[in-house]
């Protein structure tokens, strides 16, 4: 729900950046697929332990989100292959910058990863049960959060600042599986109560309807 509110207090900023990118009319799936090089130079300066130079490459790669749609929206070139790319290509990146950290902390990255992972199925899956739409649906843990909780505690380790000699990076990692768990509990409940309207309202799947 933050990405969605971000989004829509930044609007006008977004705009602005975009306004560089929309002058040389470049594509805004290029744009979408920058994010991807940027994170391998957050990831390559978190092996490193370059903790500033990873904080600003993983800040890039994160904004590429709030300028791409702008610049698509700007030069008209809107598409419905250019959301889903731009989707997928935010996933790739939010992948590649937790994987950094998985040298340093192995069990609280992978469950940060995994997670991540079934909290953002939980939506489509349920698509392959009912005829829905692509609304926002209330869950914690969501793609603009994590990444903030991420670049908060990269930003933090740069400071060297640890809470009882333990790493706030690794207390970061530990907020955002928090936060997925509690974000995939809120979804499969959100997903059961959807299932049940469309029951009721017959709009599920026509290969369900005759099992």
């Amino acid at each position: 729900m933050i990405g969605k509110i971000l989004r829509k207090k930044l609007k006008r900023f977004s705009k602005f950046l975009a306004m560089p990118f929309v002058a040389l009319k470049i594509n805004p799936l290029i744009i979408s697929f920058l994010g991807i090089p940027l994170a391998l130079a957050a990831f390559y300066f978190v092996l490193l332990g370059q903790w500033f130079e990873a904080f600003a490459f993983a800040g890039l790669a994160s904004g590429i989100d709030l300028i791409d749609g702008a610049i698509a929206r700007e030069l008209k070139k809107e598409s419905l292959f250019g959301n889903y790319f731009e989707t997928m290509i935010d996933k790739l990146v939010e992948l590649i910058l937790f994987a950094g950290f998985v040298f340093y902390f192995p069990l609280e990255t992978v469950f940060a990863l995994g997670f991540s992972l079934i909290t953002s199925y939980a939506k489509p899956r349920v698509a392959l049960v009912i005829i829905t739409d692509n609304h926002d649906w209330p869950a914690m843990g969501e793609h603009a959060e994590k990444l903030l909780v991420l670049l908060a505690g990269i930003l933090l380790t740069y400071f060297e600042i640890a809470v009882s000699g333990v790493s706030i990076m690794q207390i970061a990692l530990w907020v955002i599986i928090a936060m997925t768990l509690v974000g995939l509990v809120q979804r499969i409940s959100y997903g059961k109560k959807l299932i049940k309207e469309a029951e009721k309202k017959g709009n599920i799947l026509p290969y369900l309807k005759s099992k």
